[in-house]
């Protein structure tokens, strides 16, 4: 709702482009730059001055900024999407750096910057206010209505299941929120997760888990490859003994030590690319696995609580005892990476919580509350409404 969802799909194609192109430049380039100063290292003029050099330096350096700018978009266009989705939970409209920094788990002062260049650049619908030395995020056309389901009274807004109906006590409050022109409400659906793990996990998880402890393998193993060669060609280096017998045999087309040894040290150059590429590989895998564990562990958690938000303090430990942040921070990065599904982090009375299976049924009839079924616009909205009325005054004629 909030994000200038266009722009961002154009951006993201981009990104993909960028990051193919500049790891190209990068290994390619870098590797050829490196293999000359190696061969030629006795003589830098000659490597300095070697036919592809200059134009290697250039590509390296056009492939690294190529990299750091896509990488860095990529990582704010996901804040910005996490931004969008706090936003839209937000049932006062106003939405406070300090809040979010406590969702987000960054220091106030760089969530205003963030929140200042996300309007700026993928966001929309909402300005910037400054509240008592904090700044505010004011969401456009956000009207907010509860009703009591209880009685059925109808109640100013409140935060999403905090409060009780002033006329019978009532606490189970169901939110109606009207932004952009567009109607949808949200409600809890915890009872799809009682005794039910898997209602707060991702589908295929176990798929994915199996897929990326392959991935963590096989990285493990080509880097392992890659070190071992490194360190055994490391050796060669050294030992005369080997390069003269290399030397002298019928099959060598290398008739010099020091063309041995420079061909010694590019063994050694390809070895550590191989660990320099595969690393990155274990480590992404390593992350995602525990990410994996990590939902498994608080879905079955989550299945067994009776309350629709879940305390830092109360979750469970995952693995080694850790602090209530740590934890916290674990499953901030489970829902980010899409492993945790039906629940958020949200600020409650300036503390952070899980919120558990909080649902938002958008295109909701006005009259009857009955929810829409694929409407994209006003147009088609109007259009179905009549639809239902024609039908009911039909029915009504009949009778």
């Amino acid at each position: 709702m909030y994000l200038r969802e266009k722009k961002i799909k154009k951006l993201q194609v981009k990104n993909a482009l960028l990051v193919c192109l500049g790891l190209f430049y990068v290994f390619t380039c870098g590797y050829y730059i490196v293999s000359e100063f190696m061969y030629y290292r006795d003589d830098l003029y000659t490597a300095w001055h070697a036919k592809s050099m200059v134009s290697s330096i250039v590509l390296f350096i056009v492939g690294s900024v190529l990299l750091i700018h896509a990488l860095t978009s990529r990582n704010l266009i996901g804040k910005a999407t996490f931004f969008s989705g706090y936003f839209e939970g937000s049932l006062d409209g106003l939405v406070k750096s300090n809040d979010l920094a406590k969702v987000v788990g960054h220091k106030d002062v760089s969530i205003r910057k963030q929140m200042i260049c996300f309007r700026k650049r993928y966001m929309h619908k909402f300005e910037l206010l400054e509240e008592k030395g904090e700044m505010v995020a004011k969401l456009y056309s956000k009207k907010v209505l509860c009703e009591c389901r209880n009685c059925g009274a109808t109640i100013e807004k409140r935060i999403f299941f905090t409060g009780t109906c002033p006329y019978c006590n009532g606490s189970d409050l169901f939110a109606k929120v009207l932004a952009d022109n567009r109607f949808y409400s949200i409600v809890t659906d915890a009872k799809s997760g009682e005794k039910n793990p898997k209602f707060y996990l991702s589908k295929h998880l176990m798929v994915k888990k199996i897929l990326y402890l392959i991935l963590t393998g096989f990285g493990i193993l080509i880097a392992f490859i890659g070190l071992l060669m490194a360190i055994s060609e490391t050796s060669y280096y050294f030992d005369k003994e080997y390069q003269k017998e290399i030397l002298l045999s019928a099959n060598n087309h290398l008739y010099s030590y020091e063309l041995i040894k420079a061909d010694i040290l590019d063994s050694i150059l390809f070895a550590m690319m191989m660990v320099v590429v595969f690393t990155p590989l274990v480590i992404i895998g390593i992350k995602r696995v525990r990410s994996i564990i990590t939902a498994n562990i608080c879905a079955e958690f989550f299945s067994k609580s009776s309350k629709p938000f879940i305390h830092a303090d109360s979750l469970p430990d995952m693995g080694l005892p850790s602090k209530s942040i740590k934890k916290m921070e674990r499953v901030r990065k489970s829902i980010h990476y899409g492993d945790l599904k039906n629940c958020t982090m949200e600020v409650h009375e300036g503390k952070l919580m899980v919120a558990l299976a909080k649902k938002i049924v958008k295109d909701q009839c006005h009259s009857c509350g009955g929810a829409i079924v694929g409407a994209v616009d006003e147009i088609m909205y109007v259009n179905t409404v009549a639809e239902k009325s024609w039908a009911l005054l039909k029915k009504g004629r009949k009778n």
